[in-house]
C-alpha cells in the first residue's frame, strides 16, 4: 500500500509541476512567493518552479517504493534536494525574496544590515551549523564507531568493515558541515547589489558539496551494508 501511495503522491506533485510548465500559471504558489515579481516574469517563474516540482515528484517515486533498487534512493535524495534548491533560488531571483508583499519596498532585516556585520553574522551562523556535521563526522573517523548511524544502516556490515564505514560516513558528514558553512556565507554575499560573482560560485560549490556528500553517505551504506535499511 505504501508503494502505491508513494507513487501516487509523486505523480500528483509532478502533475502540478507539468501544469505550471505548460500554462505558465504561477497561482499554485503562495501569493507572497510572487507578490513583487513583475507580471512579465511570472510565467517564467511558474515554469522554473514547475520544473522543481517535477523533480520533487520524481524523487518521491524513487524514495518511497520498496521494490526499487537501493541505488535509486540515492538518486531520489539528491534529486529532492536539488529540486527544492532550484525552486527557492528561482523564487528569490524573480521575486526579490522568498516572501514579499505588494507595496512593501522595505529591505529585510539582513538586507538592511551593514555588509560587514551581515557577513560576520553569516560566518558565525555558518560555523555553528557546520558543527552539526563536522563534530560527529570527526568523532566517527577518530574512533571508528558507527553508533551515530541507525543500527539498520550497519546491521549486515562485517565487523572488519565497520571502521571503514565509519571513516567514509564521517568524511561525508564533515563535507555536509563545510557545505552548510559555504551556503551561509554565500547567502550573505548574495544580498549585495550587484550580486558578486564569488557569492554565486560559493553557493554553487556549497550546493554541489551538500548533494554529493548526501549521495556519498547513502552510497557507502548500501556498499557496505548491502542495502540502505539492512
Amino acid at each position: 500500500m505504501e508503494n502505491i501511495i508513494g507513487l501516487g503522491v509523486g505523480l500528483i506533485i509532478a502533475g502540478l509541476g507539468i501544469y505550471m510548465c505548460v500554462t505558465g500559471d504561477v497561482r499554485l504558489l503562495h501569493g507572497y512567493h510572487y507578490a513583487t515579481t513583475p507580471e512579465s516574469e511570472r510565467p517564467q517563474l511558474a515554469r522554473e518552479t514547475g520544473a522543481g516540482l517535477i523533480g520533487c515528484g520524481a524523487s518521491f517515486a524513487f524514495l518511497v517504493p520498496s521494490f526499487l533498487p537501493d541505488w535509486l534512493s540515492i538518486l531520489g535524495a539528491v534529486l529532492l534536494v536539488a529540486s527544492i534548491a532550484e525552486m527557492l533560488i528561482a523564487i528569490i531571483r524573480r521575486n526579490g525574496g522568498l516572501a514579499t508583499f505588494p507595496g512593501d519596498t522595505r529591505p529585510g532585516l539582513f538586507a538592511s544590515m551593514h555588509p560587514g556585520i551581515r557577513m560576520a553574522l553569516a560566518v558565525c551562523l555558518g560555523a555553528a551549523l557546520s558543527l552539526i556535521g563536522i563534530v560527529p563526522g570527526a568523532q566517527m573517523i577518530a574512533t571508528g564507531d558507527v553508533g551515530s548511524l541507525h543500527s539498520y544502516h550497519y546491521a549486515h556490515v562485517a565487523a572488519a568493515d565497520l571502521p571503514r564505514l565509519a571513516t567514509c560516513e564521517g568524511a561525508c558528514m564533515i563535507a555536509l558541515g563545510i557545505a552548510l558553512f559555504c551556503c551561509a556565507v554565500a547567502g550573505a554575499g548574495m544580498l549585495r547589489r550587484p550580486m558578486p560573482l564569488w557569492a554565486k560560485a560559493l553557493m554553487c560549490l556549497g550546493a554541489a558539496l551538500f548533494t554529493g556528500a548526501l549521495a556519498g553517505m547513502l552510497g557507502f551504506i548500501i556498499y557496505f551494508n548491502g542495502s540502505l535499511m539492512g
